[in-house]
C-alpha cells in the first residue's frame, strides 16, 4: 500500500471569482476525489493549505514529519497559478527536506489525483 499527501488548497482559499464552480461544487469535487484514493487502497492524508507561505508551510512541514511518504500530491491549484509561484516552491523545498525518497505526482484537479497516483505508483510518472 502507498502511503499519500495530498496537498492541495483549501477550498476557501481558492479564488473562484472567475471559475466556471462555486464553493459548494468545489468542495463536494474534492471530497469525491479523496473518495476514490480510499476506495482504491492508498493511505492517503489531505493536507489542506492556505496561500500564505508561512503558515502552509509549517502545515506542510507537520504533516510531512507525521510518515515516510511514498508519493506527495501537489494540486493544480497552487501549481498553475503564477501567483503562488512562492507556495509551490516551498512546497517543493520541503517535501525534498523532509521526505527524499517519496515521489512527486501532480494531478489537473480533484477529479484527476487517483489518475496521477496510479500513474507515479505504476512506475508510469
Amino acid at each position: 500500500m502507498n502511503r499519500v499527501l495530498l496537498i492541495g488548497l483549501a477550498p476557501e482559499a481558492v479564488d473562484l471569482s472567475d471559475a466556471p464552480i462555486d464553493l459548494a461544487t468545489l468542495k463536494e469535487r474534492i471530497a469525491v476525489g479523496n473518495a476514490q484514493v480510499a476506495d482504491a487502497g492508498y493511505d492517503a492524508l489531505p493536507c489542506e493549505i492556505g496561500t500564505d507561505v508561512s503558515t502552509a508551510s509549517a502545515q506542510v512541514r507537520a504533516a510531512l514529519e507525521q510518515h515516510a511518504w511514498d508519493i506527495v500530491m501537489i494540486g493544480g491549484g497552487i501549481r498553475a497559478i503564477p501567483a503562488h509561484t512562492e507556495l509551490f516552491e516551498a512546497i517543493v523545498n520541503l517535501v525534498h527536506e523532509l521526505a527524499p525518497e517519496a515521489r512527486f505526482a501532480f494531478n489537473a484537479g480533484p477529479d484527476t489525483t487517483l489518475e496521477a497516483l496510479r500513474r507515479v505508483a505504476d512506475g508510469r510518472g
